[in-house]
């Protein structure tokens, strides 16, 4: 059974060649581009080559051989409508995470450390589980958004092309309002609200890919805008803030965060590892708590998920 992607947001603009690499790891280079010459991958219908680009919404579809991992995993949830079943215990944490479950909308609470997708050495992640949750006429929630694994927080997923498509737009058209929670180890006095305005761009430290803030105007670089106001202050110096981004740029708030006075807790990545000694829960204090979208059958969608007690926790300790 061939392999259908809808592209989303988070994959527009990236060469074709190098997204069917991300989504079909365990296949070889020579492999994938035979499948290019002999037309075996399509976007949209048509024979692409390796350069093209691809944009929100686009249907690329793999061959089956895309499918075929090692471990049992794969690419999209379309693709393993006749596969393995979805580990049971998976499920059942993702049941108990249900924030909406309403005809074309199906949406989680994901939990801190649960990856969305899968990858060459990712096998337990939301859209292995998705299959589970089809609806009546069998179809299969398709995701339509991502949060990096150890972020907590909505997940919307679409059931079906046309309410997955009408989702991915409204991000791709930043028509979606999204509100974050971080804790960070301290904040500066006197900034009880306002706007980061840094643009961003990727690089590479020691062989892993990172994001910076760029301050030399690098053509490669994206403007990246995100609100912030602090919630509230720990006796201990903590800080909760309440972030809003403006832009979806990777690992945008991360960095914003890092570069204006205060990592987040947890991220080691950008420069904030919790200490030995850290008493409450150990995580990336990074939690979407909010998300404002139009609806695909009309009106806007409002999902929330509850501040984690870590948070609170982290705060009193």
């Amino acid at each position: 059974m061939a392999v259908e992607v809808t592209i989303g947001a988070d994959q527009a603009g990236q060469r074709l060649d190098r997204l069917v690499k991300a989504l079909a790891p365990h296949v070889g280079f020579g492999a994938q581009q035979k499948w290019f010459r002999t037309g075996q991958i399509r976007l949209n219908g048509k024979r692409v080559k390796g350069a093209e680009r691809v944009a929100v919404g686009d249907l690329l579809r793999l061959p089956p051989q895309a499918a075929r991992e090692p471990s049992g995993s794969h690419t999209s949830a379309d693709s393993r409508a006749g596969g393995p079943a979805p580990d049971p215990r998976l499920v059942e944490s993702l049941r108990a995470a249900i924030l909406l479950d309403q005809g074309p909308v199906l949406a989680f609470d994901k939990p801190a450390g649960l990856a969305v997708q899968g990858g060459s050495k990712t096998t337990h992640h939301v859209d292995g589980a998705l299959p589970a949750f089809a609806g009546e006429a069998g179809e299969i929630p398709r995701l339509v958004h991502r949060l990096d694994r150890d972020t907590s927080g909505v997940l919307v997923t679409g059931r079906g092309r046309e309410a997955a498509a009408a989702l991915i737009q409204a991000f791709a058209d930043r028509e979606a309002r999204k509100t974050y929670f971080a804790l960070v180890a301290s904040w500066p006095e006197g900034q009880e609200a306002g706007v980061i305005n840094a643009p961003l761009r990727k690089g590479r430290v020691g062989g892993e890919e990172r994001v910076f803030v760029d301050s030399e105007g690098h053509a490669d670089a994206q403007a990246a805008e995100t609100l912030f106001q602090v919630e509230r202050r720990g006796r201990n110096g903590r800080v909760l803030l309440s972030l809003e981004p403006r832009t979806g740029r990777t690992h945008q708030l991360r960095v914003h965060l890092a570069h204006a006075g205060g990592a987040i807790l947890g991220d080691g990545k950008y420069g904030q590892r919790l200490p030995a000694d850290w008493a409450a829960p150990k995580r990336l204090y990074l939690h979407a708590a909010r998300l404002e979208i139009a609806h695909p059958e009309g009106g806007m969608l409002r999902l929330d998920a509850p501040l984690p007690s870590a948070f609170d926790e982290a705060l009193d300790a």
